[in-house]
């Protein structure tokens, strides 16, 4: 019997007839408990012998139409997800050789996104590593472009296919997925932490974000969130459907972790899986193993799975070189030799706490310690390591200080806003700024005008960083509080405008002193008399559902910086605004001298 494939079953038919269907699957932000964005799994339609993407891919390269397909799917996917007003990235699936193809057309992602009002940058290009690349040139010249675009790029499947780390840093993608196979009981297998533990590295170095694919259980989301994987995809959070829905189960889940996902650098970053011995064995069998591995250098010592001491390479050497020392010490168990206070910190120990511990210990000639997971063995960090990871962490934060306060610069005021956004956090944001400070700097100079911001600084450090809250510096005479929601901000701003006006008359010669202003040109050019330096505060609480990103908020704090600054004296400002509107115009509450 022979069977007839139906024209209108074909793969060129449902192509032309747009019967692809789309479906997305969310990629989540752990840290913040929010979607990052969702990627789309194309479908042929159901029931159908293509239904499944194996065999629509398939049946593509059998036919010389995986162009065609490409941007099938593409259509497909941008139109349904305009169709339903969904937010955040839209990850989309490219074969690289398609991008090769002389005859795929070129601009047509573009064309389509514009049409649709989509801006580019939402729009992430996924380079699957499945697909060996014989051209890496003509691949980074079509990358290239899609940049040029706006568009961004992600390596897919990394760790499954043929090229590997050269396509990682040929292309130098805005987001690297991890396959699922390093995925899968990551908890329970040292080397696929060794191997995920690399990528991030890796990543951390070449500014590509990591995303963890194929997650199934929660402890496979734990692991990842305490090694620093932000960015997290698999069924435990979502399956893939047509009509992606915010997966509530597994956002709480991610929510009732934050406490560890927030403080991102911990030891676990740091632990590596090591040889680990029991505490019924002997010293001889120590020393062999020591002989066999000159880079062994620290042994656990576990009973019951339980870390109860620590071998040190340095002190079984030396028993055993010493006059009738094997014969002494080989049946001995490990309990005569080890170290029976080592460091043992716990897996989620941020490295600054575990840098004291480390420090505080008399051993200084350590080279490692023993991190732990709920009480058992975890694994072994290293001392340098740690010390390493810290300096890395303190000169990020010197390259974003501002040099004349060294505050948190720009960077860390945006990253500060937009996580407070992400977590849905009750928050105010309030902006300082000087009132009459050009007036002051050309009577008394820039270097005198400096050491008043450096004074301000110390004065704003003192009042909210010492309340456990947020502090940076614009630039200028400009600076950024950031409030929790419970703080008392009212509080502190009050007392800050009580102290600046206290003091700030140190600044002022006693003649300036005495008529409570100075005489300056104004910016007509005609003398005028000016007062004596005033702190404005503008005070906002953005609403987080509807400020996309900290510059939202910026325009907002701005704005209410300047209601404040129209008081000729220190005085602080609420804006009722929660975020910003077309025609957006400030409403001012609550103005306190």
């Amino acid at each position: 019997m022979t069977v007839l494939t139906c024209v209108s079953d074909s793969l060129p038919s449902l192509i032309a007839q747009r019967r692809l269907r789309p479906l997305f699957q969310p990629i989540v932000d752990t840290r913040a408990g929010r979607i990052l964005g969702h990627e789309a799994l194309i479908r042929g339609p159901a029931g159908h012998r293509l239904e499944f993407p194996g065999e629509l891919f398939a049946e593509a390269r059998h036919c010389g139409l995986l162009s065609e397909l490409d941007l099938a799917c593409r259509e497909a996917a941008l139109q349904r997800y305009h169709e339903q007003g969904m937010e955040g990235l839209l990850f989309v699936n490219v074969n690289p050789n398609v991008l090769l193809d002389k005859h795929h057309p070129r601009g047509s992602t573009r064309r389509l996104s514009q049409a649709l009002g989509i801006a580019p940058d939402r729009i992430v290009i996924e380079l699957s590593e499945q697909y060996p690349v014989q051209d890496t040139e003509g691949l980074k010249a079509a990358v290239r472009r899609y940049r040029e675009l706006g568009l961004r790029i992600a390596i897919d499947d990394l760790g499954a296919g043929y090229s590997g780390l050269r396509l990682w840093s040929e292309i130098k993608p805005d987001y690297v997925k991890i396959d699922r196979y390093f995925i899968q009981h990551i908890h329970q297998d040292p080397i696929k932490r060794e191997f995920v533990q690399s990528i991030i590295t890796l990543a951390r170095g070449m500014q590509s974000k990591v995303i963890a694919e194929g997650i199934e259980t929660r402890e496979e989301l734990e692991q990842l969130q305490a090694m620093g994987v932000d960015y997290c995809q698999g069924y435990l959070l979502g399956r893939p459907a047509a009509e992606p829905a915010r997966p509530p189960r597994a956002l709480a889940a991610v929510r009732d972790d934050r406490g560890l996902s927030r403080h991102r650098e911990t030891v676990a970053m740091l632990a590596r899986p090591a040889l680990a011995m029991g505490v019924d064995d002997t010293l001889h069998q120590a020393f062999e193993l020591l002989l066999a591995d000159d880079r062994l250098h620290s042994i656990p010592v576990l009973d019951a799975g339980r870390p109860v001491g620590m071998l040190r390479r340095a002190k079984i050497m030396e028993l055993f070189s010493a006059p009738f020392g094997r014969a002494l010490y080989a049946g001995k168990p490990l309990r005569l030799a080890m170290d029976a206070q080592p460091v043992v910190v716990d897996w989620q120990t941020s490295l600054e706490q575990a840098s004291g511990l480390i420090t505080d210990d008399d051993d200084v000639a350590a080279q490692h310690f023993i991190v732990t997971r709920d009480g058992a063995y975890y694994g072994l960090g290293s001392v340098r390591g740690l010390l390493r990871n810290i300096t890395e962490q303190r000169l990020l934060h010197a390259r974003y200080a501002n040099p004349l306060t060294l505050l948190p610069g720009n960077v860390p005021i945006y990253r500060e806003i937009d996580d407070a956004l992400q977590q849905e956090r009750d928050f105010y944001v309030a902006y300082f700024d000087l009132n009459h400070f050009k007036p002051y700097n050309d009577v008394y100079g820039y270097a005198q005008g400096d050491r008043v911001i450096q004074w301000v600084a110390r004065l704003l450090q003192e009042m909210i960083v010492g309340a456990g809250q947020f502090l940076g510096h614009v630039g200028g005479d400009d600076f950024v509080a950031v409030f929790d929601g419970q703080c008392g901000w009212q509080t502190l701003c009050r007392r800050i405008i009580e102290r600046f006006g206290e003091e700030i008359g140190q600044f002022y010669r006693a003649e300036d002193r005495l008529r409570q202003g100075i005489v300056a040109h104004a910016r007509s050019g005609e003398p005028q008399c000016f007062p004596l330096l005033g702190i404005a505060i503008g005070v906002v609480h953005p609403d987080p559902r509807r400020c996309q990103s900290h510059h939202d908020v910026a325009a907002l704090a701005s704005a209410a910086k300047q209601a404040a600054k129209r008081h000729p004296h220190s005085s602080c400002c609420f804006s009722a605004e929660r975020f910003p509107s077309p025609g957006y115009r400030n409403t001012m509450i609550n103005a306190v001298r």
